[in-house]
């Protein structure tokens, strides 16, 4: 049943294609990767998360925690 199914959608194909996209998108992000300088991987490892106030929001060292 499931030869069938694959024979009649043609699911080797897609699966030969889908393959094709993933190498060359891999491919692709690997040579841009290659190509970046590391001073831009740098700075933008110093940007801010998106909504990052610059103040901890965690819980305060004189807040105890137990119930």
């Amino acid at each position: 049943m499931l030869q069938e199914l694959a024979s009649e959608t043609g699911a080797g194909v897609w699966a030969i294609v889908s393959m094709f996209f993933f190498f060359v998108a891999w491919l692709g992000i690997a040579a841009w990767v290659y190509r970046t300088r590391p001073e831009e991987f740098e700075a933008r490892a110093r940007l801010p998360l998106e909504g990052d106030t610059g103040q901890w929001q965690g819980v305060p060292s004189e807040t105890s925690t137990e119930r």
